[in-house]
């Protein structure tokens, strides 16, 4: 024991042994000056002696230490080796989701606000009114309307192709739209001149990139079951064949699949349609008192309508092949700009220029359009689709992009939709099934996978006429991208926790404010 400690033991203990004082007299006086210094040399005998014994008890740690240091030196190893299992045992579980597989250990959620609060604030800061949604559609459709009409007068009709009447899909025609200005995606089907025609093919998925729901290919056939027309000598003496050009005929450089016959180049369809709208509007634009121009040279079918007084109207004419007679359609690779359609829109594939992405919108609203009819009255599906967009739009504002987008966000309802009953979607029942919503998009995260929902085997899906070769396929992950890369799954799940956690705080800021009581 150092000295220092048993000195100051020793004291203590000597204080606390003496009585509590009381007023003594001469003769006590002196007794107590006579006993207090004759513990004062027992005192110092045993300082001395404690000073001796801890001058041994030094000498034998120093040689302790001397023996100890060997020992020390060969645990190293060892101790390395326990090191190393203990940061592999600690690293996160992100990493081991790499493969779209495990678990993430998540917090406990946070609450959510309280449904009062909850659908005050959508009504205040998410719901769009219906009758401007109304509007908005009504204008753009009809001058849509008016625009394709004019690209079908300055279009050449044995080498341009035939448009077809628009078709209205998205958010804004699936009533939850979040943002102004108000933005409609037009899907415009189109069919080559006459003789010919299209013939839409899948590739298979090992061909494409993981991010990827679906690609096809485009190829140009003319009639005749068994062979083109070139194949007769007499016809081909007096013709030129537009289509098999590769193989020794000349081939009509006019036409938009010559460089890529027989297969069509999406790239060459979306310059041809961004020439023949500009030709259109200079043919109409004196019948109306508003300026047009295309908001994104990347998507020549992104149009803004700007009135004079500064109101502007977004809307997106996108190209579309019909796929096998269905309502399924082939997409250019930048033709939808937003991130409410399919997650690989624009990503090479096998071949970028003549591998067209395969969208289901029209069947998804389709979908939703049936699943309202059985719902209650006044159902919350669509509010819990747009307050659960809101909130991770602001919360990405916050935090960065998180890797997921709102088609992500909607593929989730969907699956909801097709699994609950319906008196599950009844208007109270908004927080619990913003809940649910959140909760199933963070297993699929954790689970590193999200089926596509109208690819694929759907048993409670209702008869939307979805081809076979479609409905029977293995369903496309839609979070493939994100499972092949660890740090994004967990971005992905940080930001889906944080929007979790501020979702009490995003609705008091943005809901109503109570009066302040003077």
């Amino acid at each position: 024991m150092p000295a220092g400690l048993v000195t100051a033991w020793l004291l203590a203990s000597a204080l606390l042994s003496e009585p509590p004082p009381q007023c003594p007299g001469p003769g006590r006086m002196e007794e107590r000056a006579a006993r207090l210094q004759a513990q004062m040399r027992r005192l110092e005998r045993e300082l001395e002696e404690a000073a001796m014994a801890s001058g041994k008890d030094q000498q034998q740690e120093e040689e302790e230490e001397e023996r100890g240091d060997w020992r020390r030196w060969s645990a190293l190893p060892l101790a390395g080796l326990l090191l190393l299992l203990l940061v592999l045992w600690a690293c996160p579980r992100a990493v081991r989701l790499a493969g779209g597989v495990g678990s993430v250990p998540q917090a406990p959620p946070a609450p959510l606000p309280d449904p009062q609060a909850l659908a005050c604030f959508y009504e205040r800061s998410v719901r769009l009114p219906a009758d401007e949604v109304s509007r908005t559609r009504e204008l753009v459709e009809g001058f849509a309307d008016d625009l394709l009409e004019a690209v079908r007068s300055v279009c050449d009709r044995e080498l341009d192709m035939e448009l077809e009447e628009s078709i209205g899909v998205g958010s804004l025609y699936e009533n939850w739209r979040l943002d102004r200005p108000l933005a409609c995606d037009l899907l415009v089907p189109f069919s080559p001149p006459e003789p010919y025609r299209f013939q839409a093919d899948l590739l298979p998925p090992a061909s494409y990139r993981p991010e990827c729901p679906a690609y096809g290919t485009v190829r140009v056939l003319v009639p005749g079951p068994d062979a083109c027309l070139c194949g007769d000598t007499q016809q081909a003496r007096e013709m030129l064949c537009l289509v098999h050009g590769h193989q020794g005929l000349v081939c009509c450089p006019d036409l938009l699949w010559a460089p890529t016959a027989p297969f069509l180049s999406w790239s060459s369809v979306m310059r041809w349609f961004q020439a023949a709208l500009t030709k259109a509007w200079a043919r109409i634009s004196h019948k109306y008192d508003f300026e047009l121009c295309f908001q994104d040279l990347e998507c020549p079918g992104s149009l803004r309508i700007r009135f004079r007084s500064s109101k502007a109207v977004l809307f997106h004419l996108c190209p579309v092949v019909q796929f096998d007679g269905s309502d399924m359609y082939l997409i250019p690779g930048q033709g939808l700009p937003r991130s409410e359609w399919d997650t690989g829109r624009g990503l090479p594939g096998p071949d970028q220029d003549t591998a067209w992405t395969l969208s289901s919108a029209v069947y998804e609203k389709r979908f939703l359009a049936w699943a309202a009819k059985r719902l209650p009255s006044g159902p919350c599906h669509l509010a819990c689709l747009q307050v659960a967009a809101f909130l991770h739009q602001k919360q990405c504002q916050l935090s960065g992009p998180s890797g997921l987008c709102q088609y992500h966000l909607k593929t989730a309802l969907l699956h909801l939709l097709a699994r609950l009953p319906p008196e599950a979607w009844h208007r109270s029942c908004l927080r619990a099934r913003l809940h649910d919503l959140l909760a199933f998009l963070q297993r699929a995260l954790q689970a590193g996978r999200l089926d596509h929902f109208i690819l694929g085997s759907r048993p409670a899906l209702p008869e939307l006429g979805v081809p076979a070769c479609l409905h029977s396929a293995q369903p496309p992950n839609l979070l493939a991208g994100l499972a092949a890369h660890s740090q994004l799954l967990g971005r992905a799940l940080h930001t889906l926790a944080e929007m979790r956690r501020n979702a009490a705080a995003l609705v008091r800021e943005y809901g109503p404010h109570e009066p302040q009581v003077p």
